[in-house]
């Protein structure tokens, strides 16, 4: 019997919960990091992809601007890495809001 990583294991069964209503959102998740870099990975996040659109919540406006500049960007490397597009990103800014206890 072959050994898995724990992390492959759980991408599969993501992908299996998600079915294909949520594949292409799945493939942004897991590769956001990849498609913007670190550094803007730990001030972002996508929240859903909606009629083509990708929306991503970002923590503030001056790196949102970042992320405005490397849109043309981020979406080549979408294409480039799943062979499939998307029409467009927005971005909103979007804070977790912390429970008060």
């Amino acid at each position: 019997m072959a050994l898995q990583l724990a992390g492959n294991s759980f991408r599969k069964l993501i992908y299996r919960l998600g079915g294909e209503k949520y594949k292409r959102f799945i493939h942004v998740f897991f590769a956001w990091n990849q498609l913007v870099g670190e550094l803007l990975a730990e001030r972002s996040h996508p929240l859903k992809i909606e009629h083509d659109v990708l929306f991503v919540g970002v923590q503030n406006s001056a790196w949102m601007q970042e992320l405005i500049l490397l849109k043309d960007d981020i979406l080549k490397k979408y294409k480039n890495k799943f062979g499939e597009e998307l029409q467009d990103i927005i971005f909103i800014i979007y804070t977790v809001k912390k429970r008060e206890k």
